[in-house]
């Protein structure tokens, strides 16, 4: 049962509207000031019902008290300023005297479900936050962070960006960032992977039809540029458009930021590097001078002085996610990531320490289980999507005549018995023995 507070001096209105709140199974307090209000703890209440003119204090002070409730102003007087007035202080509606019981029922209603529903959405991101923590965008790399930088420091005019670097190096992270640190923050976020997109319907997608309205005509679509308005529309695939959807592309979206109406930043990402437009990118001249603003996306190979840290915020993100006992990255294992090409670089380094987390049975990473083919700083080959028991095969029969079966097992992470019990069970002998 939701519990309401109604702060009202008159005790004929006051009353009326428990009666009415009771047997519409609401359980009720009353209060006729703020002070009187303030002293039955307004934060354990569902609702708080107050009037707008009350003696001593305003109805609307107890808003600054009752940060996590709604409050819903009563106003007789001068209704329109005061509602406005009342909402910019934070109140969540208003209902005007005198007041119509059914509506006042609908709009007590509406602000607990919205309220409900808000309180939800707040656990569910705090809830992402924890499982799905935002990765770092910092860097210790000079370029790196000058890419950082300019994106945060876009005008609100710089509608077009583009983004270009290897796969699994961040752009979409980047991409992220460059809308939460502007001005259209508060706006969509939207994105799209044009090459799931068949051609003939790329233009629509992208830009919508005008044909709506007409008789047998296709149904009106908005598209994602419209959908994206007043934030941030990211595109994927970018150097996958023929250079007949390029040029359509630059016409329609010069076309479309004309448009008062419309205020988004189109930020494209791109594999291909921009300067090589003319050649292998596959870019026409006029969509790489559509984009005004290029910034690079260095592959993890070009940034090492990243990867310790990356590494550790990643270990502590899935330790947290699985719900394991502290994990450390053994010194063997840090010069292994050190040492490794990263072709597949960010985000082949997340899945790597994910891997470690979810196949250490101590305390302590070892290289084995990083599944890189580094050891001791030497590369060896190997195949990362074998199974754990084919990885100890291969890892043993690899490694057993150069090492002692006290360093087979330190390396694997286990102790010299389970290494014992694990060779009789798969049938790995040790040569000679």
């Amino acid at each position: 049962m939701n519990r309401v507070l109604v702060v009202e001096d008159e005790d004929v209105i006051r009353k009326q509207l428990s009666l009415l709140l009771e047997r519409n199974n609401y359980q009720v307090t009353g209060a006729s000031t703020v002070e009187e209000a303030l002293a039955k703890n307004p934060e354990a209440f569902d609702l708080i019902l107050a009037d707008i003119r009350l003696p001593g204090a305003a109805g609307t002070d107890i808003i600054q008290h009752s940060e996590q409730v709604p409050v819903i102003v009563m106003t007789s007087y001068a209704s329109v300023r005061s509602a406005v007035d009342s909402m910019k202080l934070g109140a969540v509606d208003y209902i005007s005297k005198p007041f119509d019981h059914d509506e006042l029922l609908m709009v007590i209603e509406r602000s607990l479900r919205e309220n409900r529903m808000s309180a939800q959405n707040a656990a569910m991101r705090r809830d992402l936050a924890r499982v799905y923590p935002h990765d770092d965008i910092s860097t210790e790399n000079d370029t790196m962070q000058t890419t950082i930088d300019g994106l945060s420091a876009l005008h609100e005019n710089d509608r077009f960006v583009l983004l270009y670097g290897e796969r699994g190096t961040g752009k979409e992270l980047l991409a992220r960032m460059c809308h939460e640190r502007s001005s259209r923050s508060t706006g969509p976020l939207v994105f799209a992977d044009l090459p799931i997109y068949p051609s003939a319907e790329l233009e629509t997608v992208l830009f919508g039809n005008k044909n709506g309205g007409a008789m047998h005509a296709e149904p009106l679509h908005s598209g994602l540029l419209q959908s994206a308005n007043g934030g941030t529309l990211v595109l994927h695939g970018t150097e996958l458009l023929s250079a007949e959807l390029q040029l359509r592309f630059v016409e329609l979206a010069l076309a479309h930021s004309k448009q008062p109406s419309l205020n988004n930043r189109i930020i494209a990402m791109t594999s291909k590097r921009a300067e090589s437009s003319a050649g292998e990118a596959g870019f026409t001249s006029e969509f790489v001078g559509l984009f005004s603003q290029c910034f690079p996306v260095l592959p993890l190979r070009e940034r090492r002085e990243d990867i310790h840290r990356l590494a550790e915020r990643y270990l502590r993100q899935f330790v947290n996610r699985y719900r394991k006992r502290r994990i450390n990255l053994s010194e063997e294992a840090r010069n292994a990531l050190a040492a490794y090409q990263w072709p597949g670089n960010i985000t082949e380094l997340k899945s790597v320490i994910e891997r470690a987390v979810l196949l250490v049975e101590t305390e302590e990473i070892k290289p084995v289980h990083l599944g890189i083919g580094v050891i001791d700083g030497k590369a060896y080959h190997a195949q990362l999507d074998l199974s754990l028991d084919a990885y100890f095969r291969y890892f043993v029969l690899s490694f057993q005549d150069q090492l002692t079966e006290t360093e087979l097992a330190s390396k694997l992470g286990i102790s010299r018995k389970a290494l014992w019990e694990r060779r009789q069970k798969m049938a790995l002998p040790r040569s000679g023995v």
